[in-house]
């Protein structure tokens, strides 16, 4: 009887001993387990820097409110922008500089590399709406575009602008080819080629004049600069040759201040 319950205990331990080893090697060796709430797939880095600080939203106004110092683990969660989200020791969520994160290594000993945005993913977004505020030869004017994009060099735009001056008010529509040479520059410059039309209406008082409508053909540059995928600030320089019935055609310089939202 003695000899039975011995056998069948040895036989107990036996089995706890290999489920626990086989638990063990399933899981691999040195496995951190995520804390609760965080994504069994987000990436573990151990910092080896001297500490780096976590901010309590992605921008250096919000404040610090921990510091992960040299041999904490860190959980890497999602990146905006030059900022990432990240979960420390004692479930501490917060945001992190990618600047402060070039000592980081996996759990393989490997350096960790978290790449700054490139505006890459702005090659699948191809409409966006944009607005102006500028000059229009001597006369304020505000435009209003929309835009689709072929390819990460070539766009399209449909244009318009309304001018208000002293003298006459404006309304120009034109469709123009827009290349970009350095589409992922932070700031990336573009020229653009295109034609339309010019409807002047002069603002007079005492004697009734008609509107003028004249063909225009557009030229210019400019540069746009990325704050997000979806956002972008540009600034234009355009001319404007205005092909009229009377004796000499006309040239409109138009400067302008604007924004594009992706789609």
């Amino acid at each position: 009887m003695f000899s039975l319950r011995s056998t069948f205990l040895h036989f107990l331990c036996a089995g706890l001993l290999l489920g626990l080893s086989a638990a063990a090697a399933a899981s691999g060796p040195g496995l951190t387990l995520p804390p609760e709430g965080v994504p069994v797939d987000a990436e573990l880095v151990t910092v080896r820097s001297p500490y780096v600080n976590i901010y309590t939203g992605p921008g250096r106004g919000y404040p610090i409110f921990h510091v992960a110092e040299y041999g904490e683990k860190l959980w890497l969660l999602k990146r905006r922008t030059d900022w990432v989200k990240v979960t420390a020791r004692r479930d501490k969520t917060g945001w992190v500089r990618i600047a402060d994160l070039q000592e980081i290594y996996g759990e393989d000993g490997e350096l960790v590399r978290v790449p700054l945005p490139d505006f890459s993913d702005l090659d699948t977004q191809h409409f966006h709406l944009g607005f102006s505020y500028g000059d229009f030869a001597g006369a304020s004017s505000m435009g209003a575009t929309l835009g689709y994009r072929f390819t990460p060099n070539l766009s399209v735009e449909l244009r318009a602008t309304q001018a208000v001056g002293d003298f006459s008010d404006s309304q120009t529509y034109q469709v123009a080819v827009l290349h970009q040479p350095f589409p992922r520059w932070k700031l990336s410059p573009y020229f653009m080629l295109g034609t339309g039309i010019n409807i002047t209406s002069p603002n007079a008082t005492i004697v009734a004049t008609e509107d003028r409508r004249d063909t225009a053909m557009l030229t210019g540059l400019g540069v746009k600069t990325y704050l997000s995928r979806r956002f972008a600030l540009r600034a234009e320089y355009a001319n404007h040759y205005l092909l009229t019935s009377r004796e000499n055609n006309q040239e409109i310089v138009e400067w302008k201040l604007g924004f594009d939202v992706y789609l």
